[in-house]
């Protein structure tokens, strides 16, 4: 799935997800929720590298390496909804900001890449 497909699916999952809950997705919403899940991401690092007290909600290390992926997931989601919601072309975006660069890497930059 490319990036753009990807994002068109995260916004028809949300509009579910507002639909069921009662969510009103405003642009406060969006930038809020991606706070929100950015957060709860930061609890499951925590808890995942042994530098939190052990929740009953967070089970073994199986479990909390699921938890941080799934957040992972949320952060990205969140994030593509509201680049959706103003106009921001994540591809146009990440190649001025990031692929600019692209003329500085060297072969070694790559290893350990798939």
């Amino acid at each position: 799935m490319e990036l753009s497909a990807a994002v068109d699916e995260v916004e028809v999952v949300s509009r579910v997800y507002a639909r069921r809950y009662g969510v009103e997705r405003t642009d406060d919403w969006l930038l809020l929720k991606l706070h929100e899940e950015v957060g709860e991401l930061t609890q499951a690092y925590l808890s995942l590298t042994g530098r939190s007290r052990v929740r009953e909600t967070d089970g073994d290390a199986s479990g909390m390496e699921e938890s941080f992926r799934a957040e992972v997931a949320d952060v990205l989601a969140q994030l593509m909804l509201l680049a959706r919601r103003f106009d921001v072309d994540l591809d146009e975006a990440l190649e001025r900001k990031w692929f600019r660069w692209r003329h500085l890497v060297e072969p070694q930059d790559r290893e350990g890449i798939r």
